[in-house]
């Protein structure tokens, strides 16, 4: 499990001279970004097989390798692309946190305080009681679950789930 916390940083992502998503498409090639300026984060396909230039990049899971806030500031990265990617985008000063994969439960933050901007508005519930019956049962979150909000428990969480998290986050809390 990696702690989020350990990455999160006061540094200053540059735009570099042209966007992420101009420079990986019309410059790198086999990249397309799906960039919605409505959302905080962007998602990033890539496939070596596509023709460079050519073809357009398939939209699907298994094309995924990174999602990046808006503000480039962080970039979850498939382990397995971070050097490519991390080359490919090295002048915009971006925070890389590795992930094995986007699937597992990877990742925990124990200090909720210190979140960036895109992960302040999420729900955060440690729903461990609902597996472990020795952690007595805390009904009040029980019925927050139940109301079918979407959350996080801060203790485990994949990168997936964070991104639906953010992208379905709840404004109230």
């Amino acid at each position: 499990m990696k702690n989020l916390n350990s990455y999160f940083n006061d540094n200053v992502p540059s735009r570099g001279d042209i966007s992420v998503s101009g420079k990986l498409e019309a410059y790198v090639g086999n990249y397309y970004v799906r960039e919605n300026f409505w959302e905080k984060l962007m998602t990033i396909y890539y496939d070596n097989a596509a023709e460079k230039f050519n073809e357009e990049i398939k939209t699907t899971d298994k094309n995924i390798i990174a999602y990046m806030t808006l503000d480039y500031k962080y970039a979850f990265v498939l382990e397995s692309m971070i050097k490519k990617f991390c080359e490919d985008t090295k002048e915009y000063n971006i925070t890389y946190i590795p992930a094995e994969n986007f699937i597992d439960q990877l990742f925990y933050v124990d200090d909720l305080t210190t979140l960036p901007d895109f992960m302040k508005n999420i729900l955060w519930i440690d729903d461990d009681f609902l597996s472990d019956e020795k952690i007595k049962f805390d009904y009040e979150a029980f019925e927050t679950i139940d109301s079918g909000v979407v959350y996080l428990n801060p203790k485990h969480f994949s990168v997936k789930e964070l991104v639906n998290a953010v992208m379905n986050e709840n404004e109230e809390t």
